[in-house]
């Protein structure tokens, strides 16, 4: 009798270990991970008389700060994708196009000096980046920028341009490589846009 008992235990072991190996292996999700793919501008040289910009680093807030994919759901509520992220943070992206862009569309050009040298000092953050699963069937890519010129006067920073602006680009289809199209779409219209008011601003201003 107690030999029988031994082994119906013995079994009720192994049919757990089986069904939790067949658990976690059905939970298993291949990670993957992406880059946003945003096509290099030729650049041209700013000629000696143009102003300087000097260019801080590009930040984001949370949560679009983070490599895991963010979708919205509902208003106010967001999914995180812990399966499909970005290899490298938004913002480590961000700013080496963000540079070719002013380069390349500018009419100014870029300051290596420290910040605290500069005349004139440019601010951009990452302040939305998701994809809007809201409406299911009309999925859309969503990214904000906001810029930030300041100018040095007297020794006060005083606000040149203080501008957020958007984008939202229809995914063609719902699945991963569509967004990426989608969010590169809007990312390059918003940097775009971006330095033609940077260049409206400064042309206003310059020799002031």
């Amino acid at each position: 009798m107690m030999h029988f008992k031994h082994i119906l235990q013995l079994m009720v072991c192994c049919l757990l270990c089986l069904a939790t190996i067949g658990c976690i292996s059905a939970k298993y999700v291949e990670q993957k991970q992406y880059l946003l793919e945003i096509k290099t501008l030729p650049e041209k040289k700013a000629a000696p008389d143009k102003c300087f910009v000097f260019v801080d680093h590009v930040t984001a807030i949370a949560p679009f700060d983070q490599l895991d994919f963010l979708y919205r759901i509902k208003p106010g509520q967001y999914l995180t994708d812990y399966y499909h992220s970005f290899l490298v943070s938004p913002a480590e992206q961000l700013e080496p196009i963000f540079i070719n862009y002013l380069k390349a569309l500018g009419d100014f050009g870029l300051d290596t000096t420290t910040s605290l040298a500069a005349q004139n000092k440019l601010q951009v953050q990452i302040t939305e980046l998701y994809a809007d699963y809201r409406d299911h069937d009309n999925p859309k890519a969503v990214i904000a920028l906001h810029f930030v010129l300041t100018r040095l006067i007297v020794n006060e920073p005083v606000v040149l341009l203080d501008k957020v602006l958007y984008a939202k680009v229809a995914l063609k289809n719902k699945d991963t490589n569509s967004l990426l199209v989608a969010w590169s779409v809007g990312l390059r219209d918003v940097l775009t846009r971006g330095v033609r008011a940077l260049n409206a601003v400064l042309s206003k201003t310059r020799g002031t």
